[in-house]
């Protein structure tokens, strides 16, 4: 009965109860949502992994076959697109077969993904068809393709054209799905704040929702009160309200992640610059199904602990409890985990304490006592701001904002940690990002427009008279891992000055380097300059000037695959995109995160602004009558929430800053430039004016009639 009696006032209390409950369904609805794509994010990494595993396949790789068969696999590129060419040979009539195709192609056959098949057919032959010769027979199927717009083929050879190749391998079996996500060191760490970051906001978002209208309930339940019913009915009805709201507004959210999964796969791109599979931005159904259950009992229990300040008796709400100050022990969790990465990064000099059970707990610890400081340590640091204001101003409004926030520096203080949160994992990002920048700026080696580096590795010059020309630069690989070279030939093709280090040792990285390294072409120890036998040594790279258009340069490209195989291409465009730090990818993946979480930070500020409108209607109907005027009170609602947004936001950086000073050796230790600050800064003032929005509402809130009839 106080079930249906609960569903029945939920929808029978006018336009201002259907507001409400729509507005706590749709904030649901987004928290949901985010939610949701939230938890596909480590599934998606997984399934990529999963999907990568038969282009590791090697000789090692465990037998999955009664036969072998012969190997080569080669990451080759079209304008600036991954190719991946994976030449094939059976030794048998049962050899390991890659997954989306029935069997291996055989001699003058090849399989391509539907992909390469269109874009072959759109360009000339001489560019990009003839690194895979035969006739297609078919296409390689969902299973074999990390995402549906990857280039990729597999061509048949004989196996006496195989063994004679360089770099081909015998094989037992295709490598298999099943390896997994390793995160370990600073990456774990980050995963872990990358989650709060994300989730932290989120449960704050939706907390905030079922509170609005909060102060309302409270006056219709002591109605309800007066009528005979007991607490336990009228914290059952309350829940109902909630939960009929809650429950709608997860069924959106479910309905719209479905929906938005399309839109949201065609971003995501995992570094290969193609969009994903759909059906792998999925959820895993555990995840799935607590999430759909536990924000309806979040949202229940938010309103459960919202009415418990109530004591609701029938002659009225009579007494309402207030909440105690926050007390000095909330900085401790914020404390400890600074502490503990100071011993983390201390002990880590100590042979004797690395590989500890302590040392392991205190580096899994430290930064999650960090972050759930940041948010216990908020309600204190509000109480701070209005004994600050109170004391700095005797205007009315900002006595009031003060008097406001230490009344309740709790529900002030959740309304803008996720944008603390967010502060500090973006400034600890930032700063980490700008310590492996090389000091002095990019010092990368660029080649000249229009030159393709072919990197062949100790094969014969004389396999290589297709690509050769009067102006090419030939590059050999010396003894002891040395590349001979002449300086002024190379300086021909690149900006690099001479004279050549003979000697790449040393924590400096070396300019000359980046014209040589190449994934899986590793082992370069210095530069020499070429003697009489020079001739008679194995070519390492040959740099082949073009005329710069693109269609020379993946000639060039066709012809290298043709004469070798197993021969890597760069040209000058690629060269100068590859990433030059480890932590680059910072510069891409920051701004939409930090995009994402200011965004809920922003919805949870307005409706913080929204609740208080609505739960303060009467007080500030009343000040409005007694003279106080309407831009004064829109500046005590900004004061009550801007104030502790910009402080908070602060206090995120600095204790970014203080945790990377202590885990950044001294002389790396740099800030990041201006723009990135300057960024941060617009996203806070973005949070703000978000949550502005919801000001001209007081025009209406606090006309005359609300403060004589309500």
């Amino acid at each position: 009965m106080s079930i249906l009696l609960g569903i029945r006032i939920a929808f029978a209390g006018g336009r201002e109860s259907l507001a409400r409950n729509a507005l706590m369904a749709a904030g649901v609805a987004v928290g949901v949502l985010l939610l949701l794509f939230t938890l596909t994010a480590m599934p998606v990494l997984q399934r990529h992994i999963d999907r990568l595993a038969w282009h590791r396949t090697t000789e090692v790789s465990p037998p999955t076959a009664p036969d072998p068969a012969l190997w080569l696999a080669v990451t080759d590129r079209y304008a600036g697109r991954d190719v991946i060419r994976v030449h094939v040979a059976a030794l048998g009539p049962r050899p390991p077969v890659p997954p989306g195709v029935d069997r291996l192609p055989g001699p003058g056959e090849v399989v391509v993904s539907p992909a390469l098949a269109e874009l072959m057919r759109s360009v000339p032959d001489d560019q990009l068809r003839d690194r895979f010769p035969g006739q297609v027979i078919g296409t390689i199927g969902p299973d074999g393709l990390i995402a549906p717009a990857e280039l990729v083929g597999i061509v048949g050879r004989t196996p006496e054209e195989l063994r004679d190749t360089h770099g081909a391998v015998e094989i037992r079996g295709i490598e298999q799905p099943g390896k997994r996500i390793s995160l370990y060191g600073f990456y774990r760490v980050l995963i872990s704040l990358v989650a709060v970051l994300i989730v932290g906001p989120v449960v704050v978002f939706v907390a905030m929702v079922t509170r609005v209208g909060a102060a309302r309930r409270e006056q219709r339940f002591t109605a309800i009160r007066l009528a005979g019913a007991t607490r336990l009915q009228t914290a059952a009805l309350a829940a109902t309200e909630t939960a009929a709201a809650a429950i709608a507004g997860t069924l959106l959210g479910l309905l719209g992640f479905l929906a938005a999964r399309p839109l949201a796969a065609s971003h995501v791109t995992l570094g290969h610059g193609i969009p994903i599979f759909v059906e792998d931005l999925m959820a895993p159904m555990r995840q799935l199904l607590l999430v759909l259950l536990a924000v309806p009992v979040l949202a229940v229990t938010t309103t459960l602990v919202a009415l418990h300040r109530v004591h609701i008796s029938p002659l009225g709400a009579h007494r309402r409890v207030r909440r105690r100050s926050p007390h000095d022990w909330r900085l401790v969790p914020l404390v400890a985990g600074i502490v503990g990465v100071w011993y983390s990064e201390k002990a880590q000099s100590d042979p004797a304490l690395v590989e500890t059970t302590l040392l392991r707990w205190v580096n899994a610890l430290s930064p999650l006592s960090i972050l759930v400081g940041l948010v216990l340590a908020g309600p204190l640091v509000c109480f701070w701001i209005s004994r600050g204001l109170a004391r700095s101003s005797g205007r009315a409004t900002t006595l009031i904002a003060a008097r406001r926030i230490a009344a309740d520096p709790y529900t002030t203080s959740y309304a803008v940690s996720g944008v603390a949160l967010a502060m500090f994992v973006a400034t600890l990002l930032g700063l980490i990002a700008a310590g492996q920048r090389p000091i002095g700026g990019d010092r990368r080696a660029v080649l000249h427009r229009g030159v393709v580096a072919v990197h062949v590795r100790d094969v014969p010059a004389a396999s290589l008279a297709p690509i050769m020309s009067s102006d090419a630069v030939v590059a050999r690989s010396g003894p002891g891992d040395l590349v001979v070279v002449r300086c002024a030939d190379l300086a021909r093709v690149s900006d690099l000055t001479c004279p050549l280090p003979a000697s790449l040792d040393g924590p400096d990285p070396q300019p000359a380097q980046d014209l040589f390294v190449v994934p899986n072409l590793s082992g370069l120890a210095g530069f020499t300059e070429p003697g009489p036998e020079a001739a008679s040594l194995p070519v390492h790279t040959v740099f082949v000037p073009t005329d710069g258009t693109l269609a020379a340069e993946e000639r060039v490209r066709t012809l290298a695959a043709i004469a070798v195989p197993s021969a890597r291409t760069e040209t000058s465009g690629e060269l100068a995109a590859r990433t030059t730090t480890e932590f680059a990818w910072v510069d891409g993946v920051l701004p939409p995160a930090m995009a994402f979480v200011l965004l809920v930070a922003a919805c949870s500020l307005t409706v913080a602004t929204v609740s208080a409108l609505m739960e303060r209607r009467r007080p500030f109907a009343l000040l409005r009558a007694s003279g106080v005027r309407l831009g004064e009170l829109r500046r005590i609602v900004l004061l009550e929430t801007g104030l502790p947004l910009v402080i908070t936001a602060l206090g995120g950086m600095g204790t970014a800053m203080l945790v990377t000073y202590m885990i950044v050796p001294v002389g790396e230790w740099e800030l990041p430039d201006a723009t990135f600050f300057a960024g941060l800064g617009i996203g806070v003032l973005v949070a703000l004016a978000v949550s502005s929005l919801a000001l001209p509402l007081m025009d209406v809130a606090t006309r005359h009639d609300s403060a004589r009839f309500e």
